[in-house]
This record gives structure tokens, C-alpha cells and sequence, in this order.
């Protein structure tokens, strides 16, 4: 199955928001990996090749369980955790907003 991801970068009104992406439930990229995308997405901020380093704030493979299903049933919620000076928060939905 295809996923198909839609998202946008964009600055509010209020300048806060920098990136926020959502995605149907199909797709075969984790939570980690979006999460690591929508980074890369923030002009300015390479996930791959720049000076931070995403692993000292978060841990990717306990972010992929924590909203992984159990026994056939998905969770739900949300996490909200810091990356050099934007707040990131993924959803059990797939759902990605990344503020400053």
C-alpha cells in the first residue's frame, strides 16, 4: 500500500509554527522517520548532515513504540519533546508540528 503524505511548511501569523505535516494511517514510513523528514524540511536545519544531533534528544526507536498497536488495537496522544530550539510534537495519528 501507498501512503500519501501531505504537508506544508509554513510561518503563522504569530510566527511560531515552522512545519506541520499530516499523513494517512497506509503509510510504511515510521513515526521516526516523518519526524526526521519533517526536521529536514526547516530551512536552515540538516537532520542528516548538520551539527545536531537528533538522537541526544530523542529516542527515535522508543518513539516508533510508543504509539505502535497492541494487540491488534492503535493507541492514541500525542508527545511533545525539544530539538535545538523547536518543539516537536508527533501524534499517534502521524500527525507532525514543529514550532519554535
Amino acid at each position: 500500500m501507498s501512503r500519501e503524505c501531505v504537508s506544508s511548511t509554513e510561518r503563522q501569523t504569530d510566527g511560531s509554527v515552522v512545519y506541520q505535516s499530516s499523513s494517512d494511517s497506509t503509510s510504511g514510513d515510521s513515526l521516526s522517520t516523518r519526524v526526521l523528514m519533517a526536521l529536514d524540511e526547516i530551512p536552515g536545519f540538516d537532520a542528516e548532515h548538520g551539527d545536531t544531533i537528533v538522537f541526544d534528544h530523542i529516542d527515535l526507536d522508543a518513539l516508533d513504540d510508543l504509539f505502535g498497536p497492541i494487540n491488534e488495537s492503535q493507541r492514541t496522544g500525542q508527545v511533545t519533546f525539544p530539538v535545538d530550539g523547536y518543539e516537536v510534537t508527533a501524534t499517534a495519528d502521524g500527525e507532525i508540528t514543529i514550532r519554535e
